[in-house]
């Protein structure tokens, strides 16, 4: 095998991986808001702006910034189908691996409408 397939193969490896880590939520009707801290290769990797890119899409507002330690936080606010179909997601995206994420509960914020980056 020559450099290019090598090349070619890890390529493959890194881009159709698939996810890494699912998220256990807390079973809730209707509108709910978490904190969490994504752990893993995610600062450099282009992890908030797929995530504001996705929770858009999916009706989801919040927030995400990089944390000083190299972990994200995020506060994600919609149904909790669709904050799972993020993080799924989010993981589709090149290079992003989700090693662990810590999940706390957080009042919903009912006047919030849009999802950003900090």
């Amino acid at each position: 095998m020559g450099f290019w397939d090598k090349w070619q193969d890890i390529l493959g490896q890194q881009n159709n991986s698939g996810p890494t880590y699912s998220v256990d939520l807390p079973e809730a009707e209707g509108i709910v808001r978490y904190r969490m801290i994504f752990y893993g290769r995610v600062q450099g990797v282009g992890f908030r702006y797929t995530m504001k890119l996705e929770a858009s899409g999916l009706s989801i507002t919040g927030w995400v910034h990089n944390h000083y330690d190299g972990s994200v936080i995020a506060e994600l606010q919609g149904e909790n189908k669709a904050i799972r179909m993020l993080i799924y997601r989010i993981q589709q995206g090149h290079y992003i691996r989700i090693d662990d994420i810590k999940v706390e509960s957080v009042p919903a914020d009912p006047r919030e409408s849009v999802f950003s980056v900090k």
